[in-house]
């Protein structure tokens, strides 16, 4: 295993939390990195397609008219 890239080499060294475990190999921390940044891309497009839905659905309730009302109340006319 080649130590010369301290930037995935630390975790090697570091305390394994869990008893009766291992610590990853090289290759393990490589695919595992990338698989926590294709997740990330993941939520990330998630968040922007839903924030894109409720930009629809508010440009969709403005244009037929609806307003959110205060309360409940108000919404009966009390």
């Amino acid at each position: 295993m080649h130590n010369d890239f301290t930037y995935y080499n630390w975790h090697m060294n570091s305390p394994v939390s869990n008893p009766n475990s291992r610590r990853e190999t090289e290759i393990e921390y490589i695919f595992r990195i990338a698989r926590e940044e294709a997740a990330a891309e993941k939520a990330e497009k998630r968040r922007l397609q839903k924030a894109r839905f409720m930009a629809a659905l508010r440009t969709v309730f403005s244009r037929v008219g609806f307003s959110r009302t205060v309360n409940q109340n108000s919404l009966f006319g009390h």
